[in-house]
């Protein structure tokens, strides 16, 4: 290395002109080794000015064209040092070399800290969200709740609806069923026409097809001859003595009946016959028609 009177940063950390970064921070790492924590000797601030220069790439490029228009001898060009390695990255995006010298870590404490502060402020400037996940979460709980209150109160609603009605069924299907036996199961020799019709203002429209199949015979057998009711000249009357019910819906409901039948026919004294009834009684406007009978 030429000799100067005056010593240059290169002197200082005793390395060539063209020393790479390696080689310049090994050097000022041997130089202030020797120092304790906390030293604040001017030797101790001359090796860490030394490396703040040389170690920057601009800096060292301007002290070096400085040298060479103040008559120091030329060295060799500088080949480029390959890349160093990435900076360590703080959580604040601010980046640190651990082993950049005293300068360069005041002032990556300095950006540090002027990068908290812009961050704090523009927390403050961030208008507020409108509701919190919590509360958001909370209306959405209290929102389903009251969904599923209004269901069981729905629910429960209607259930007692269909219970008033199961109920009014009960109560009104066993009187209707009285009227009808006694129209159904009463008939006069004399009139079976008319007792057909009236029997069926009682009974739905499907089951009094069924009942005219069974009526006919009382009038005429299949041969053509004359029928029980006119062979035998008979009258039968019914009379209930007596109700209960089987099992109920809102629209259908079976009612058992005990029903006596007095018949009466020519040269014979009158016969009493007891017999249980089961009707199912079906709901038809505001009425209650017979849907099916069957006597035991």
């Amino acid at each position: 290395m030429t000799e100067t009177p005056d010593p240059t940063w290169y002197d200082v950390l005793d390395v060539p002109r063209d020393a790479s970064d390696e080689e310049i921070r090994a050097a000022w790492r041997n130089s202030t080794d020797r120092f304790g924590p906390g030293t604040s000797s001017g030797q101790f601030r001359m090796f860490n000015q030394a490396a703040d220069v040389l170690l920057d790439p601009e800096r060292r490029a301007a002290y070096d064209r400085s040298l060479a228009s103040s008559g120091f001898a030329s060295e060799p060009e500088t080949i480029p040092p390959p890349p160093e390695p990435l900076p360590e990255a703080t959580p604040d995006g601010v980046t640190r070399d651990p082993d950049a010298p005293a300068d360069a870590q005041s002032a990556w404490q300095r950006r540090r800290e002027e990068r908290r502060v812009a961050r704090a402020q523009r927390a403050e400037a961030r208008p507020a969200e409108p509701a919190s996940r919590t509360q958001w979460l909370v209306a959405a709980g209290l929102a389903v709740l009251l969904l599923v209150a209004l269901g069981v109160a729905a629910y429960y609603g209607l259930q007692a609806r269909q219970d008033g009605q199961v109920a009014d069924a009960r109560a009104a299907a066993p009187t209707s069923a009285e009227r009808a036996a006694k129209a159904v199961l009463s008939y006069d020799y004399r009139q079976l026409d008319a007792d057909e019709e009236r029997a069926k203002e009682y009974l739905t429209p499907s089951y009094a097809k069924e009942f005219e199949k069974t009526f006919a015979l009382l009038k005429e057998n299949r041969d053509g001859s004359p029928g029980a009711a006119v062979q035998t000249k008979a009258v039968v009357s019914a009379a209930v003595s007596g109700t209960g019910v089987v099992d109920a819906e809102a629209d259908l409901v079976r009612v058992l009946l005990f029903v006596n039948q007095t018949s009466r026919k020519a040269g014979a004294d009158p016969r009493v016959f007891q017999n249980r009834v089961a009707m199912t009684m079906k709901k038809s406007g505001d009425r209650w028609l017979v849907d099916d009978l069957k006597s035991y």
